[in-house]
């Protein structure tokens, strides 16, 4: 399925939000792919990341999850519009531990008002990749 933008600048606008997101900013989240219907999170892992075991905790696995389908249900709307998490599931599959957090999010169906998403979340230690996480997401579509 091939995903239009309705915003041609869709990347500039995401990473200016991304600015004002205190949190994403706290637990070093970045954006490291833009594209329409898809987005690319990742962490790099750090002790501010683990709970009390040294894994990764699960609200840090949700909240890249959420961040990855959230961005890339956000690269369809249009120029004053934004997406909200309206709804939200996780699977954890395995934990993670140390390295990369990444979160591959994705637009599966996309909507006027609500856009359904999904994000892989995968633990990548010395170049060993493992899926830790699926999501699956739904976005509702709003004018602020």
């Amino acid at each position: 399925m091939t995903l239009r933008t309705q915003n041609p600048t869709f990347r500039e606008d995401i990473r200016e939000h991304l600015k004002r997101q205190e949190f994403m900013k706290h637990i070093h989240c970045e954006l490291v792919e833009i594209e329409p219907g898809y987005v690319v999170a990742e962490i790099n892992i750090e002790q501010l990341h683990e709970q009390q075991i040294g894994l990764v905790h699960g609200g840090v696995t949700a909240t890249i999850a959420d961040v990855a389908a959230g961005f890339a249900g956000f690269t369809l709307v249009g120029k004053h519009e934004h997406t909200v998490t309206a709804e939200i599931k996780i699977s954890y599959l395995r934990p993670a531990k140390g390295g990369v957090l990444r979160a591959i999010g994705r637009v599966v169906k996309p909507g006027k008002a609500l856009h359904f998403c999904e994000a892989d979340v995968f633990n990548i230690v010395d170049g060993n990749e493992k899926l830790v996480a699926r999501a699956s997401t739904c976005m509702a579509v709003i004018e602020p």
